[in-house]
Parts: structure tokens; sequence; C-alpha cells
């Protein structure tokens, strides 16, 4: 609907739901069509909420809402069904309730996060969310790509506790941190006396671990390349063997992998074997960085604080306006990490709920190192400057080519239209 509560789009599902024509549906108001949808309330607060149960002509369904902005302005809301026939969500409901007559209830390991947990309603984000809900229903390998600090293994963690595997392990294995030479022993497990130093009867490897569930393999840009040929072979036989093993073990483990590099071009340098990427590569999805969805600061500084809160027992309810204006100027390198670092020293830094960046010692955004080196040399300038006048000259060439439609403009140039609305706005365009 749009913001005077008018429908404007309904799909073959709602139609044939509420038992109209579309022809009576579109231009009507929804509180005369759904009265108890509550999308006002998502219009009125701004963001999105999840699994409100929405009776229609005698049929339940779960639903989610949330609010839909162009440019950053507000122009309607959003009803969507998430489990249409309600099956998946009674077996849901059942299977809690089994876990609730549990007298003594084992405490998981710890808390993988959610679909829920991935926040952000700018366009690039949506899509991230659509392809998660995806991935989550097979089990084919998935690989993440993005900045360090962007959050990669949320989306791991969320797609596994979406997914049928969510009840058995969730593994997360750092390729980059594990000694050279420890590395197949921790990833494959090793038998009783196969080195110096093996443990009596032997150790199962991460891969054993994650038997049933999920296996990160984040940092996988970092595995040596005699190692990428051992995975790859157990990826494709779905067995592995123990250091010193004479039988191999059977899996069932679906396998992810996450990294900040650029394996596309690794693989050209020959630093990453081709047919290792094509096989993790089946699915995949790019988080895109922070500088490129600012709209999400208000609702990432949000969530990051509930997190902080609970963690250090402060009471933090928000940011001044003044650190807001900060927040969206710098360019955060470090991502989403970065800003959760920040919002935790200021909180530590202030005396009230609303805490206030300045309140820092270090003022973070005048001295990054990205303007620290701009700073030290003129060089940087004069290719920042020639860099910008280029990209202006493809963002007109781009937009005379699309007719002036900036969707299809970012389409052809393979960005989303709020990064293409910001550079649009950074040129005065």
């Amino acid at each position: 609907m749009d913001t005077h509560g008018i429908i404007r789009f309904v799909n073959d599902f709602f139609v044939d739901l509420i038992q109209q024509e579309r022809s009576q549906l579109l231009g009507a108001p929804i509180s005369k069509v759904l009265p108890d949808c509550r999308l006002g309330d998502t219009l009125a607060r701004g963001y999105s909420e999840w699994g409100d149960l929405l009776t229609i002509q005698g049929k339940e369904v779960y639903t989610c809402r949330f609010p839909l902005t162009e440019n950053g302005i507000l122009v309607g809301a959003m009803l969507k069904t998430v489990f249409p026939d309600m099956m998946v969500g009674r077996s849901i409901a059942e299977h809690m309730i089994f876990l609730g007559r549990d007298v003594h209830p084992i405490p998981p390991a710890r808390t993988l996060f959610t679909c829920m947990s991935i926040v952000g309603e700018t366009e690039s984000m949506l899509y991230v969310k659509k392809l998660a809900r995806r991935a989550s229903r097979t089990s084919s390998t998935l690989l993440i790509t993005g900045e360090s600090g962007t959050g990669k293994e949320i989306i791991a963690q969320a797609v596994h506790t979406r997914s049928v595997r969510r009840d058995a392990p969730f593994i997360s294995v750092n390729c980059g941190a594990i000694p050279r030479d420890l590395i197949e022993s921790e990833l494959f497990g090793y038998e009783s006396g196969a080195f110096t130093g093996a443990k009596r009867g032997g150790s199962p490897g991460k891969f054993e671990l994650a038997n049933g569930g999920t296996i990160l393999l984040d940092e996988i840009g970092d595995m040596p390349l005699d190692m990428q040929v051992k995975l790859l072979r157990v990826l494709q036989e779905k067995e592995v063997w123990r250091v010193g093993g004479a039988a191999p073990v059977k899996l069932d483990v679906r396998v992810m992998a996450s990294t900040n590099r650029d394996l596309l071009q690794m693989v050209r340098e020959g630093a990453f074997r081709q047919d290792l990427y094509y096989r993790l590569n089946i699915l995949s999805i790019h988080m895109p960085p922070l500088r490129e969805r600012l709209d999400d600061l208000p609702d990432l500084i949000q969530s990051l604080l509930c997190r902080i809160n609970q963690r250090i027992g402060s009471h933090a309810s928000g940011i001044t306006p003044e650190s807001m204006k900060i927040a969206r100027r710098y360019s955060w390198p470090g991502n989403v990490r970065e800003l959760e670092n920040v919002l935790e020293q200021a909180v530590n830094w202030s005396n009230d709920s609303v805490i206030d960046f300045c309140r820092i010692p270090n003022h973070f955004w005048e001295e990054s190192p990205y303007n620290s080196e701009i700073k030290r040399s003129s060089e940087p300038v004069i290719l920042q400057q020639e860099l910008g006048r280029k990209e202006r000259e493809l963002l007109e060439c781009t937009l005379q080519e699309a007719g002036g439609n900036r969707s299809e403009a970012a389409r052809i140039l393979g960005i989303s239209r709020s990064a293409l609305y910001r550079r649009l706005e950074k040129y005065k365009m």
C-alpha cells in the first residue's frame, strides 16, 4: 500500500486468499480489505516486524510487514506471508512445545544468529536476506564474500539455523589462523600415533565434528594450495581421511566458505585452484560494505547497542544527532565490526543513555588510515580527483544510455540503486 493506506499491488496468492477480484482490490483502502493487518503501524514505526498471525477468510497465515523506501523517503508498506500454508509454522510450534516438556533441557553450546539477526532494509540488504532464505532450502556449497567486518559469519549462521540442519552442529574454522603444519589434522582429524604428540585414541577433525550439520571455512583464500587439493577431494567424495588413518570416514556435511579476498583474481594468479573455486561457488552471497548502505545505520546502531547492553550491562538507548552525522560522513573501512567497536567505546565514555561519539578521546573520523594516507601525499589527492572525473563521466554516459532511467543505469553498472543515488548526490547530478 502507499502512505495513504491505498492498495497499489497484490499478488496472485493474496487475490486467491482474500477471494476478491484484483480490480476490486487495487485502489481500495487496506482498512476495508484487511483491517487487522497493522500495515499502518509499520508506516508509523518505520521498521519491519515479523511473526504476526493473521486470519484471512478463516485461514491463518504467519506474516511479516516492512516499510518501503525510495531514495531514503518512505513511500509505502508491504505485507508478506512467512508460512503460506501454516504446515511449517505448526511443525515448528509443535517442536517447541515438545522441547518445553523436557524437565532438564540441555543448553546449546552457543546461540547462533538467525535471519532475524540480519539487520538492514536497504535494497542491497533485502537482496542479501532473499538470497539467504533461498540458500537455506538446499545443502549445496555456499560462498560468502565481502570486506572484513561486514558480517559474513552472521549470514552463514542464519542460513544454517533456517535450514533442515538447524539441530545439528555448526562448526566455524578460520583457515588463516591455523598453522600450516596443523591444518590437515585440524580439519580432517588424526589417528593415535599419527605423529609425535598425537593423543592416544586419536582425535576427530572439524569436518567430523560438523557431521550432519554445517562447517564454515572462514578466510578460505588463506588456505595453502596443497590443502586445497585435499579439500576438493573431500567435497567430491563426501569423506575424509584422518592423518594416519587406514579407512575413510563418510560425511554428511554442508560446506560454506567465506573470504574478503578476490578468489577469481587469485585463480588468475595461480594462488587458488580453479576447480575448488567452482566447487565452492555453487551458491554465492556478497555482503555489501557499510559505506554503501548508510541508510541502515539507525537500525544497525540500535541492534548493536542492544547487544552491547547485554554484554557489558549498560543502558544505552541511542546516539546523539551529531554522532549520527559523523557516522554518515565516515567511510567505515572496518564495516559493522568497526561500528560495534566505536559504539562500545562511546558507551563506556558517555555518562548518558544517549551516547556521544565526541566523548571518545581519539576522534576516529578525523584520523582514519584512509584520511591519513590522503594527507601524507598530494599524489592520492590527484588520483582521487582523476578517478572522480572518470566516475562522473561514466555515470553521465550510463544515464544517457538508460534514457535517464536510474534503475536501468544501476543495473548496467552492476550496483544497487541506493549506491547509484549516493554517487549522483556526490557529484550533484
